[in-house]
């Protein structure tokens, strides 16, 4: 064989040129085109050879004649020419054989060059069919080539190799998601967007395809989809992974309980979000938007619910107390004197709370918001008088009643 490139004989098996290097192709020594012009140059060179043949016995010969002319005992020269013109047309006769001869043995080296140059390009035919049906039918050798392809941006090529790698082993996950990758670097998101999420209802604790559909609904600007991922996932690594994307839930600055005064309940968030709540156990997610601290009443009785939303609407998880006031009676009203035998005139001082009224009777019933209401001291009146006291508060409530027995007698 020799080398398409230089023309230097190829050792059999070799892969490259050990001349010029070059990637080894099969050529032929023999070109069946030359076979007429090699018959030419034999038949030539061997008419060539015959006569320098013939004319080489002449010489001998004649010599030999001459030479036994001079001696004794010898042939005449005339004997000695006929006996070498019998060797030359000896010679002469021969020649036809011998060049038939050697026509043979110039076919039998074609037959066999041309057979030779057959069977090695069936057997390398062969060779290459085998291992190209072993590819075509090898997973991992289509995977190789596919990311081959994607190396060097020719997107088609590796989508077409990860198909043919998906049709191998079609539950293949990491050849699902090499080919939403592709459709990605080819500006397909709908397409990726649709394996992805088609992935995910067979692979619900892969958090890498969470991430590829994050970073897809992330690059549209779909966060309510992300928030969707994330009230469908209750898996600790998943909300981990949604972590950045979940408001922190607000917290109250105070404790829920029982107050024995009315409270104001204030709403604390972190970050850029708003806050939405309820006061009565609905789903704050369709309450008001919180705005200033919520006030809880004497005798109400309020479970309160909230939660925060980010600027992208994902919510954070919610936080609920209950919180109830529910006051204590004021003390019963400051009186001096409250009460006692007196002889002079005398007043009677009261002691009311900021915030708070006093409401009083002399007459022994029950003193009520619609009775006198104490303003300045007044007067003990003459006699045996019962004095009734009653202390409201700001809000409301009201005290025992006190009674205070004044006796005047002037």
């Amino acid at each position: 064989m020799k080398c398409a490139n230089c023309g230097a004989e190829l050792k059999v098996g070799s892969i490259y040129c050990y001349v010029c290097g070059k990637e080894a192709q099969i050529v032929s020594d023999y070109n069946l085109l030359e076979d007429d012009f090699l018959r030419d140059v034999l038949k030539e060179k061997e008419k060539k050879i015959a006569e320098q043949t013939a004319e080489e016995i002449i010489k001998r010969q004649d010599k030999a004649a001459k030479a036994g002319s001079e001696q004794p005992g010898k042939k005449s020269s005339k004997a000695g020419g006929e006996q070498s013109g019998k060797k030359v047309s000896k010679a002469l006769g021969d020649q036809p054989a011998k060049k038939a001869k050697g026509n043979r043995r110039i076919k039998k080296r074609v037959v066999f060059a041309v057979a030779s140059m057959i069977l090695l390009i069936i057997l390398i035919t062969a060779i290459f069919l085998l291992v190209n049906h072993g590819r075509e039918n090898s997973y991992d050798y289509q995977m190789q080539r596919a990311r081959e392809y994607q190396q060097q941006r020719n997107y088609r090529e590796a989508e077409r190799h990860v198909l043919r790698a998906l049709e191998l082993n079609s539950d293949s996950l990491e050849a699902q998601l090499f080919l939403a990758d592709i459709y990605v670097l080819r500006g397909e998101d709908k397409k990726a967007v649709a394996l992805l999420e088609k992935l995910l209802k067979e692979h619900q604790d892969s958090l890498e395809i969470y991430q590829k559909l994050i970073d897809l609904y992330e690059e549209q600007g779909d966060y309510e989809l992300i928030c969707g991922l994330i009230e469908a996932t209750d898996d600790e690594e998943v909300l981990e992974l949604l972590s950045s994307y979940i408001p922190d839930m607000p917290k109250f600055d105070l404790e829920e309980g029982v107050y024995t005064e009315p409270i104001s309940v204030e709403i604390l968030k972190e970050g850029d979000c708003s806050i939405y709540y309820t006061v009565n156990g609905s789903d704050p997610r369709q309450g008001i938007e919180y705005q200033e601290p919520i006030a809880v009443s004497p005798g109400d009785k309020m479970l309160i619910r909230a939660i925060t939303c980010s600027p992208y609407g994902v919510f954070s998880q919610e936080i609920e107390g209950m919180f109830q006031v529910e006051l204590e009676k004021p003390e019963v009203p400051n009186v001096n004197p409250d009460g006692g035998n007196f002889y002079a005139p005398q007043s009677i001082h009261v002691v009311v709370p900021e915030g708070c009224k006093v409401y009083y009777t002399w007459d022994g019933t029950e003193p009520t918001m619609s009775s006198e209401q104490y303003l300045q001291p007044m007067a003990i009146p003459e006699g045996n008088n019962i004095l009734s006291l009653v202390l409201v508060d700001q809000y409301g409530m009201r005290s025992d009643v006190l009674r205070c027995n004044y006796i005047y007698l002037p």
